[in-house]
This record gives C-alpha cells, sequence and structure tokens, in this order.
C-alpha cells in the first residue's frame, strides 16, 4: 500500500521512484528537493518492509530531515530508530507528531510502548492515561495501564483502572478479571484471588480461564479439598470439546497459576480453550509440575477407575505410579491402555520400560519394537529400543568375531542406532550417552566419540561420558586426546575416586607417568578400599613398575571381588605369566575367553603360557 506525502510532486512521483530506485540501488536523491525526499523515503519504506531496518535507517534519516513532519516519514523513521535500538531518539521523533496532533490515540500508543521499552514507565503511564481521557480506552489499553501501575507498585490503582474496565466493557469482563488476578499474583496477595473469581464465575459462568485460576490459587494456597471440588464442578458444568475437535490444552509456563493476561479476543470467546481431558487432569498436571506427584496420583485415580481418562492422561499417571514406587499398579494400568488403545506408541513404550525394570530384557526389546512400529519418528522411541537392544544381547553383541546371529544383531543396533541419531536432539543428553555406547559397542569410534561429547555437556552425565569418550578416542589412535579428555576431567573433579581411577589406569596401560599412576590409584582405592576396578588397576601399575609380587597380591583381590570380569583375569594371567607360574596363568587365561575376553589377545597368551609351561622351570 503506497502512503501519499503531502507535496504534490513526490505524490505523482513516487509510485515510479519506489520501483526504480530499490531496483536500480541507486544512492539516495538530493534531499534538499521534494522528489529527493520521496525517493530516500520509498527505498526505506521497502527495506522497512523486508525487514532490514539498519539499511532503512539512512534512507529515512534522509527523507526525516527534509520533511520532519510528514506522518508517513516519521512514523517510518522511528520505527527504524527504535528496531536498531535508539529508542530515545524514537521518542523524541514521536514527541513532535504528538505535539502537532494532541488528539491522536494511536500515537501516544506508539510513544508509551517506546517509553516502556526504555525502562520508562512512568511516561508510558501518562500517555496511556492521556489516551483514555481522549476516548481512546480499550479493553487492551486498560489492561496495559493496569499492568504498567502494579509494575510500578500501585496494584490498588491498577485494580481500579480494570474495575473501571468491567464497567465499560462487560463483554470482556472474563479477560479483565483474569488481569486482576494477575495484579493480585504479582503483588503477593494470592489469597484475594479465590473471591475474587468467584465473583467473575457468577458473571461469566462459562468461561474455562476462570475456573482453571479458581482451582490453581486454591492448589496453591494447600485448599486442596476445595481445588479438586472446584474441577469437578467445571467438568460437571463445562462441556468438552469431542476427541476430533479437541483445541490443544492450555499449556502454561511452569508455575504461572494464571493464562494469558487480557487484551485480545472478542466479546463472548472463551478466555482459554476448555482443557481437552478435563480441569482434574489440569488440577493433577498442576500438583505434578509443583512436585507434589501424591497428589497428582490423588485426583488422576478415581478417574481412572471410572473408565474416565484418555490415553494420556493414563500414560502419565502410570508413570507417576511408577515414580512413586508402584510398579504393580502402573504394569496393569499399562496393559489396560495397551488393550483400549493399541496403537498408542507411548503405551508399548512404557511397557518396554516395564518390562526393564523387572529385567526382562527380550520382552523390553518386543515391546519398543511394537512402539517404534507405530511412531517412527520419536527419538525416544528408537532409543529405547537401541537401549534394550545393548542390554539383551550384550554377548552377542560384544564377541570380536561373531557368528551369524551375532552379525544381524549388530546389524539390527546400527540401523536402529543410526535412525535414532537422525531423531535424536542435541541437548537430549540421556538419548545421547545411550548411543555413544551403542555405537562403541558396533566399533564406530569416530560416531561414539561425537554422542558421549554432546552427553557430556550434562553436568550429571560428564563424568561418565568423557571417560567413555576418553575410551573410543584411545582405541581409535589418539592418546593425546585421551588423556586430554581425562586430565580436563582430573582438574574438574579433583576429589572423585571414578576420575582419578581412570587417568591412573590409563597412564598404566600406556607406561606413562607411573609414579602419578600409583598417587591417583591409590587416593581412588582410599575411597574405596574394596572397589575391584580400583584394586585391578593399582595391580596393574604394580606390573608395569616391575613389582610383580605386590601386583599379585592386588590383582588376586580384584578377582575375588569380581571373579568373571574378563580384563581383570587376564591381568592376573599376564602377572602369573611374569612370575613363571604358567600353568595358573593359563587357567586364568581359559577363565578370561570364558567370561568373554578378547580372543585376539587372549589366543597368543594362551599359547605363549603353554609354550613355555612346555619347557618347563
Amino acid at each position: 500500500m503506497t502512503i501519499p506525502l503531502r507535496r504534490p510532486l513526490a505524490t505523482a512521483c513516487l509510485t515510479l521512484l519506489v520501483g526504480a530506485a530499490a531496483a536500480a540501488q541507486v544512492p539516495p536523491a538530493d534531499p534538499s528537493s521534494p522528489v529527493g525526499a520521496a525517493a530516500n523515503w520509498a527505498v526505506g519504506h521497502r527495506l522497512l518492509l523486508d525487514g532490514d531496518a539498519r539499511g532503512a535507517l539512512g534512507y529515512l534519516h534522509l527523507a526525516y530531515r527534509a520533511d520532519p513532519d510528514e506522518p508517513a516519514v516519521a512514523l517510518d523513521f522511528q520505527q527504524a530508530l527504535a528496531a536498531e535500538g535508539y529508542l530515545a531518539d524514537a521518542v523524541t521523533v514521536l514527541d513532535r507528531l504528538v505535539a502537532a496532533h494532541p488528539d491522536s490515540v494511536s500515537w501516544r500508543l506508539r510513544r508509551s510502548s517506546l517509553h516502556l521499552s526504555a525502562g520508562r514507565p512512568e511516561q508510558a503511564l501518562a500517555d496511556l492515561q492521556e489516551v483514555r481521557a481522549l476516548g481512546g480506552a480499550s479493553v487492551a489499553v486498560i489492561a496495559a495501564e493496569a499492568r504498567v501501575l502494579a509494575e510500578l507498585g500501585r496494584p490498588e490503582q491498577a485494580l481500579d483502572v480494570y474495575r473501571e474496565g468491567l464497567a465499560r466493557f462487560p463483554g470482556q469482563g472474563a479477560r479483565l478479571y483474569l488481569g486482576m488476578a494477575d495484579v493480585h499474583q504479582q503483588a503477593g496477595e494470592p489469597a484475594r484471588i479465590p473471591p475474587l473469581m468467584r465473583e467473575a464465575i457468577a458473571a461469566h459462568a462459562q468461561d474455562p480461564g476462570l475456573r482453571l485460576v479458581l482451582i490453581r490459587a486454591l492448589a496453591a494456597l494447600g485448599d486442596d479439598a476445595q481445588a479438586l471440588a472446584e474441577a469437578r464442578r467445571a467438568d460437571a458444568e463445562i462441556s468438552r470439546p469431542l476427541d476430533e475437535d479437541r483445541l490443544p490444552a492450555f499449556d502454561p509456563d511452569d508455575g504461572a497459576p494464571l493464562p494469558p493476561a487480557p487484551g485480545s479476543g472478542s466479546a463472548g470467546e472463551p478466555t482459554i480453550p476448555v482443557p481437552p481431558d478435563g480441569f482434574q487432569v489440569e488440577l493433577a498436571d498442576f500438583y505434578a509440575r509443583h512436585g507434589r506427584a501424591g497428589l497428582a496420583v490423588g485426583v488422576l485415580e478415581p478417574l481412572a477407575r471410572a473408565g474416565e481418562l484418555g490415553p494420556q492422561p493414563s500414560l502419565w499417571l502410570a508413570r507417576l505410579l511408577l515414580g512413586t514406587g508402584r510398579e504393580e499398579e502402573a504394569a496393569a494400568l499399562v496393559a489396560d491402555l495397551n488393550d483400549r488403545w493399541p496403537d498408542e506408541a507411548r503405551g508399548w513404550f512404557l511397557r518396554g520400560r516395564l518390562a526393564e525394570g523387572r529385567g526382562d530384557w527380550a520382552a523390553a526389546v518386543t515391546f519398543h519394537r511394537r512402539a517404534v512400529s507405530l511412531d517412527g519418528r520419536d527419538p525416544e522411541l528408537r532409543v529405547g529400543l537401541v537401549r534394550s537392544l545393548l542390554v539383551a544381547f550384550e554377548a552377542e553383541l560384544g564377541a570380536r568375531t561373531p557368528e551369524a546371529k551375532g552379525r544381524e544383531l549388530r546389524d539390527d543396533l546400527r540401523g536402529e542406532a543410526s535412525l535414532a541419531a537422525g531423531l535424536l536432539p542435541d541437548d537430549d543428553t540421556q538419548g545421547q550417552l545411550v548411543l555413544g555406547y551403542a555405537f562403541r559397542t558396533l566399533g564406530e569410534l569416530e560416531d561414539a566419540s561425537r554422542h558421549f561429547a554432546l552427553a557430556a555437556e550434562d553436568p550429571e552425565l560428564r563424568r561418565t561420558a568423557l571417560i567413555q569418550q576418553s575410551i573410543c578416542l584411545d582405541e581409535s589412535g589418539r592418546p593425546d586426546r585421551a588423556r586430554g579428555a581425562l586430565e580436563t576431567l582430573r582438574r574438574e573433579f579433583p576429589a572423585d575416586a571414578e576420575v582419578a581411577n581412570s587417568l591412573g589406569y590409563f597412564l598404566a596401560e600406556k607406561g606413562q607417568d607411573l609414579d602419578q599412576a600409583e598417587q591417583l590409584v591409590q587416593q581412588a582405592l582410599a575411597a574405596e578400599p574394596a572397589n575391584g576396578a580400583f584394586l585391578d588397576s593399582l595391580g596393574w601399575v604394580y606390573y608395569r613398575l616391575g613389582r610383580h609380587e605386590e601386583a599379585l597380591d592386588y590383582l588376586i583381590r580384584a578377582v575375588n571381588v569380581l571373579p568373571d570380569d574378563p580384563v581383570i583375569l587376564e591381568h592376573l594371567g599376564t602377572v602369573l605369566q611374569a612370575l613363571g607360574q604358567h600353568g595358573q596363568a593359563r587357567a586364568a587365561y581359559v577363565r578370561a575367553l570364558e567370561a568373554g575376553g578378547d580372543p585376539e589377545r587372549l589366543e597368543p597368551a594362551l599359547a605363549a603360557a603353554d609354550s613355555a609351561a612346555s619347557r618347563g622351570p
């Protein structure tokens, strides 16, 4: 739409100049001529419409200098100034317009918005009050003035403004009442919200937002019986939408008990959609968000028994039951959910998690596959299948030279892990950790290292993830980077026994800084004297130092703690071999092989022990 300038010559030339100046990218015309002002404004206006406020600013400045009293030029200029952060200059431009047109409502509203952006609430308030005095009040203006008053610490004045709005705009009463509730919340007066909402409901009984604020306010005050009674009353008195016509559920900011502030919508429209799963479910959601899981369960269980919960609230209840240790009840609920809604993917996913909890990993794989078949684009479902495959088939997947079944399992895992990696957000650190383990098991160390690095962004997973990344880096031929990752952990967690042991064991494996390695592992053992992995590490340090008798003592203690650990058994065999006890070394190597140790290392070691034994002492 072309906005004509006041000068006839500019008006006549404007249409041609917009296209020609922008297309040819000509320099700004002489601002002293009317045609130059029009050309500069036209180009600046087009750039502003295209979102290039910085580029528009120069053109609009020239146009404004030439004709500061032209409203179209001034409005575009102040908009570009504000967009680039020159708020005081933008206000100055509007000051001139308001002075020239003191009865203009729209320009005072613009200026009030700029005052607020510039941190000048008193000036913004003055403009809003003048707008009301000029007869330009609307629900939006009333709400804006009340919010400014509330922010200035004048809640009673804010409430008076809303009361005036109720008298002038009774059809918008629900929205104005919600604004009043917001004022009470901001002023730290939550006890005043329930009586206010009851007054509002008496006038607007079918508005779901008023009911929801009343329910949440009562719950926040600890009046749980009344909150539940009001939720049941709302469910009985306000019809929910049919399944096929459901509106999105109201999803407030965490901890915020109020719907959006008033200011939009026509008379008679609800302030929010009716909660699709009902007000009682919304109350349970409020409790869960505020760490009151037991109360949430108490609200949902009667609905579940009556068959009134849909699939999503049923899943949510099952998760809450699991979180409170009621596994049998959760399992029964999930089984019922699977029967009633067999196409609900997350129902099968939760069934898989229940199987994991029982240690039935084969069943978990079956249920997770069912979930993925129903919703293959959900990354959490894909990661669930990857996790269950890793655990269910750990022995077969870990084999270096797998049989046909092992190869099939590895191909299956590779495919599922690759699909999950393509779907999983970088910030899903738990999922990234699972994928790191999957790709490490598959020997795809670059991918594993990348996923462990992403998991390490989570402070709670950082230690485990960086230790695993260091192993991948080492196995892929980058020992310096592996040591760097461990030394980073050591700086971040100087008192952590697991970190100290990991760096000490790494140094022992490389034969580097063995005195430091001994100190590190001794620190770990001081914290956990019976830890089999730490005992093994110190035994291996002593082996590297040539102190074989001491090494044997610690390795025997480690085997007593972890009798089926193939690495510890291999270390024990190596030390026994060094001490000339070839028969016992052979027995340790055999046990290590049977426990799933690496045949590429153990078979040559076993042959060497046999050869040495045959030569005799």
